[in-house]
């Protein structure tokens, strides 16, 4: 199931390339994390935690 929150995932100009999906068990139990990017290259390694910006529904 996926968990209902944004984290975004910027570069460090503040340009949007991606997101990180937060995966769970029935809702309790972390499944999986994912890096779904949306740039030309994949990846070489995950983002950096201060490129990213969280949040979640009030």
């Amino acid at each position: 199931m996926l968990a209902p929150i944004d984290a975004q995932v910027h570069d460090p100009s503040g340009t949007y390339v991606g997101e990180i999906l937060v995966w769970t068990d029935r809702g309790a139990t972390l499944a999986a994390l994912e890096f779904a990017w949306i740039t030309d290259r994949m990846p070489t390694s995950p983002p950096a935690v201060a490129e990213g910006r969280l949040s979640w529904p009030a």
